[in-house]
């Protein structure tokens, strides 16, 4: 079997916010902690001397490693929109002008009453252009309703499961942390994955995997994980405790 082609260098996320749960989308923060630091980052490390010489070595180091990312917010306009709660944030792209062909989506859960038609189009038409898909909680319902998931396993907040089999039965819903199938991906290799976590922080630790297996897993460890103060080994793992 040929190797998976390595993810750019420039990475094209594009975070799916409208109406969903702010706490399923914060593993960006992950995703953002392998980025090169905005030049006022370096300066303020410069500015404090001899105290963050350490911080600064360890960004030297990874250096190569380094990745840029262009974030797509995408939303039904670009007014301010809710998440669940009466906080609002601002997106930067709607389901109409969003690209298609990304390297990341990434879907947080909403009410499966909540799909407007343009957002259902985006997910048709990104689907298979874009390589990586990554849900939590009832973000993998709001993808099953456009209909990708059928024929494959997948998973949602444990509580959802049996409204999410009745819903759509075409599904394998099963019961666990998170969930990797393959898919069809029109770029080189032909093949992608669709990464379904259950509950918010099933799917930061699902996130935290993904990145493990993507990118240089001691870049990882040495600066988006320690600055999260997050220890992967201690959390739990793809399946629920028996």
């Amino acid at each position: 079997m040929a190797s998976s082609p390595a993810l750019p260098k420039k990475l094209r996320i594009a975070v799916l916010m409208e109406a969903v749960q702010a706490t399923d989308i914060m593993g960006i923060d992950i995703l953002n902690g392998l980025r090169n630091p905005p030049p006022e980052m370096a300066d303020g490390l410069a500015a404090l001397g001899p105290a963050m010489a350490e911080v600064g070595a360890t960004l030297a180091k990874y250096q190569d490693d380094m990745i840029d990312i262009e974030w797509f917010y995408v939303a039904s306009s670009l007014e301010p929109a809710h998440f669940f709660l009466s906080f609002k944030w601002l997106p930067n792209c709607t389901y109409e002008t969003c690209p298609r062909d990304l390297d990341i989506v990434i879907l947080g859960g909403n009410m499966p009453t909540w799909r407007p038609a343009e957002a259902d189009r985006f997910i048709k038409e990104a689907f298979p252009k874009t390589r990586f898909w990554l849900t939590t909680c009832t973000g993998s319902v709001w993808l099953a309703s456009a209909g990708v998931l059928d024929g494959k396993q997948a998973t949602t907040n444990r509580a959802f499961r049996p409204v999410a089999k009745l819903l759509h039965p075409n599904v394998e819903w099963v019961d666990q942390r998170w969930v990797v199938q393959e898919k069809l991906w029109e770029g080189e290799g032909g093949t992608g994955e669709v990464w379904l976590a259950a509950g918010a922080i099933a799917g930061f630790d699902m996130i935290a995997q993904f990145c493990l297996q993507k990118f240089n897993p001691d870049h990882l460890r040495d600066l988006s994980f320690m600055g999260l103060d997050y220890y992967p080994e201690r959390a739990m793992g793809q399946y629920y405790e028996q």
